[in-house]
């Protein structure tokens, strides 16, 4: 072996979503960030994920792998298509079954999940072994991700059928946001295909019910979250959503490695998403879509000296939004406008409807996501409001920082690692970040940041410290090509 060459070479990813192809959210984006930092460190990383409906498959240059895969769902045999592609120089094999995956929606639709989301999912981690068999690739490391996947750790610590040339290999399950489980009915554990013993509370069983995340979470050879704080945080009471007990009792193994932004795509020097780029040395164009947004989000731009306050992201309690809907008549008060963009709880986006609707010219809401407009608020925003109750890593925060939009945070998860508080008098921090989850709190460190927006000198200060931080995927990959290396060697 070359002595540049890592001793474990072939990394098999396993994803739910992957960006460009599908995502709804951050997971994606990570999907889609990460490999290709592994494979710039030498590694051949080839990832899995399904074959949606949704997906364009001729404008992401998507075609036929002209391979032969069958796959055992629930003791039927299921055909398989497998197309594949590239992201960032990796391989992408897609797994499509016209059941399963040939509907709008990734999850489900408005009315909520998709019945049969657990054959689909062991639809597609059954899938990747039948993948690896049809390449005769033998992955020495699996690396999934979230519930959907966390079936496939199971497999392979447990090995219920054959599982060809990933029988040696370890795994890595990756939680992006503990909320999500994967639980199902204890009645339907057998389609899982897990051998009898998993259904037991040392293995899938929890609370009268099953859950995939368990599963997975139980059986990994090393398990990771998305920010060291919040590896801290699940393994409490009040944010381990249940799994706290489990998450202790692993804690050796588990490992927290903040996300990854990648600079290919959100950097202001050469984003073709805005109206005009810019620099730190030169923020000209940052003016240019501070203009933009205003006249995007039909707001008042007859006071440039208002602070401009951006929001992007799923309407609900984790991201903290009724915070901004409790403080948005006081943070109006302090000579704020605000943009807001996102879809999410009913409850949520009616709050934010009647503020919008109470302040025509001072609130702008989009209740839609697009991309064009996330890149637009992330430049054309003086300040981006991410009060999450819990943010397992947010990256959000870590795009605004690049873009110039000091982030205004609460101290949890990754935002209390990524975010750190302005001193006026030193120059030296990123953001503004209140500890207690209150509506007090978000207005003092609101109250705080027009201050210094007040001061052009003081805040331009702020925006080169935010804009000169690196959060590329280089040092998270090499963390994990340490872990791959460990949990190979254990295996």
């Amino acid at each position: 072996m070359p002595a540049n060459e890592p001793a474990v070479s072939r990394v098999l990813f396993i994803t739910p979503e992957l960006t460009p192809l599908a995502k709804t959210g951050g997971l994606g984006d990570v999907a889609g960030g990460l490999p290709p930092a592994l494979k710039a460190l030498g590694l051949d990383v080839r990832l899995v994920m399904p074959l949606y409906g949704d997906i364009q498959r001729e404008a992401h240059g998507l075609r036929p792998a002209g391979l032969e895969v069958r796959v055992v769902v629930a003791g039927q045999m299921k055909p398989c298509q497998v197309w594949q592609g590239q992201v960032g120089g990796c391989p992408v094999y897609l797994l499509g079954n016209d059941e399963y995956f040939s509907r709008p929606g990734l999850y489900g639709r408005m009315h909520g999940d998709f019945p049969d989301n657990l054959q689909r999912f062991v639809f597609l981690c059954r899938g990747a072994v039948e993948l690896a068999r049809a390449l005769d690739w033998p992955a020495q490391v699996v690396h999934a991700h979230d519930w959907q996947t966390a079936l496939l750790p199971a497999y392979l610590a447990t090995a219920p059928f054959d599982l060809g040339p990933l029988a040696t290999a370890a795994s890595v399950l990756t939680i992006h946001n503990l909320a999500f489980q994967g639980i199902y009915p204890r009645y339907d554990f057998h389609l899982t295909g897990l051998p009898s013993h998993m259904d037991d509370i040392e293995g899938a069983e929890y609370w009268g019910n099953i859950s995939l995340l368990k599963a997975g979470l139980m059986t990994a050879g090393a398990i990771t979250t998305v920010s060291p704080t919040y590896a801290a945080e699940i393994q409490t009471p009040e944010l381990g959503m249940g799994m706290d007990g489990i998450l202790r009792r692993r804690s050796a193994d588990l490992h927290g490695i903040i996300n990854g932004v990648d600079y290919a795509q959100w950097s202001p020097g050469a984003d073709a998403l805005l109206p005009a780029t810019y620099s730190v040395n030169d923020l000209g164009g940052k003016t240019a879509c501070r203009r933009a947004l205003l006249e995007a989000f039909a707001l008042d731009d007859s006071q440039p000296g208002r602070l401009l306050m951006g929001f992007i992201g799923r309407l609900t309690h984790q991201k903290g939004v009724s915070l901004i809907a409790e403080a948005g008549e006081a943070l109006l008060e302090g000579g704020a406008s605000l943009a807001l963009l996102g879809t999410g709880d009913a409850e949520m986006e009616v709050a934010l409807g009647h503020l919008a609707a109470r302040h025509p010219g001072r609130v702008g809401l989009k209740l839609t996501f697009s991309e064009k407009l996330a890149h637009l608020l992330q430049a054309g925003s003086d300040l981006m409001l991410m009060p999450s109750r819990f943010e397992p890593c947010g990256l959000n925060q870590m795009y605004a920082l690049r873009y110039g939009t000091p982030p205004l945070v609460h101290a949890t998860g990754g935002l209390k690692d990524t975010v750190s508080p302005f001193d006026p008098a030193s120059g030296q921090g990123t953001g503004f970040v209140f500890s207690e989850f209150s509506r007090e709190a978000l207005l003092e460190q609101a109250h705080r940041a027009a201050q210094v927006f007040a001061q052009p000198v003081l805040w331009q200060r702020l925006v080169a410290n935010g804009m000169t931080q690196d959060f590329s995927w280089t040092a998270s990959a090499t963390r994990y090509l340490e872990l791959y290396q460990a949990v190979a060697k254990r295996r």
